[in-house]
């Protein structure tokens, strides 16, 4: 990985929030490829020069930058702000955290992930092969086995969804998708969500790799479409008071 000092051939920042005229500066830079994974950012005080702001604003950019997963400021006498090479996880989470900051409701987020399933069954029945089927079918297992023993089985759950949406073969959807599973996760977690309940999505997983498998797409759209649709009431139907969808919830 190479650690060449980046050119520092910058315009002065004569505006407010200076910190963050930085951050857009400097993914800009990133995402032109001037700057590169590994190479190691100026350090505080000549940034701070050449834009003719103060340390404090470059420290507060490299820290937000760090924070987005762009960044990695190590200690040392290699020390310093270096760019890293993105992270899917840290995208992931950015995007999850944006739909928690938004107080999205649970009606928003099923018509979303609907819409999102849907897409993904399209792509899925014409991208998948016979060997995609065993991770899915190992994961109704999974959760059959919890099931049987009393436990809902949120996580082989979401895992079943994940390993679905990656049948599409779209980083793009994935990583949206991805992030609104993690909301799922939150909700099942602090919702009272039952063995019942779980039970019911179970089944309904097997109906869609059984249309899947068949490559039968009027069939897996509306088993996809029934699962989505019965989950989200079912999960409205517990949800009085949801920590992650706080904009005000219906109830049924």
């Amino acid at each position: 990985m190479s650690t060449k000092k980046i050119d520092i051939s910058f315009k002065p920042i004569n505006e407010k929030r200076h910190y963050e005229k930085i951050v857009d500066l400097l993914k800009q830079k990133v995402f032109s490829g001037e700057f590169k994974p590994g190479d190691r950012l100026p350090p505080e005080r000549e940034l701070s020069l050449a834009l003719n702001v103060s340390r404090l604003s470059v420290r507060e950019a490299y820290r937000a930058l760090e924070i987005f997963g762009m960044v990695e400021i190590k200690r040392g006498n290699e020390g310093g702000a270096y760019i890293r090479n993105p992270h899917r996880d840290s995208i992931i989470q950015s995007v999850s955290d944006l739909f928690r900051f938004q107080g999205i409701t649970i009606e928003e987020w099923n018509e979303a992930r609907l819409f999102l399933e849907l897409d993904i069954g399209r792509l899925a029945i014409k991208r998948s092969k016979e060997e995609d089927y065993k991770r899915l079918e190992d994961l109704i297992a999974d959760a059959y086995k919890k099931i049987e023993a009393g436990i809902p089985s949120h996580e082989e759950h979401i895992k079943f969804h994940l390993a679905f949406a990656e049948l599409a073969h779209n980083p793009i959807i994935y990583t949206a998708y991805n992030s609104m599973m993690d909301l799922l996760l939150g909700n099942l977690l602090a919702l009272k969500v039952t063995v019942e309940h779980a039970q019911k999505a179970t089944e309904a997983h097997v109906r869609i790799v059984e249309a899947l498998k068949s490559k039968d797409l009027d069939s897996l759209l509306q088993a996809i479409e029934e699962h989505v649709k019965g989950a989200g009431l079912r999960l409205l139907s517990i949800a009085k008071a949801s920590p992650l969808f706080n904009k005000g919830q219906s109830e049924t």
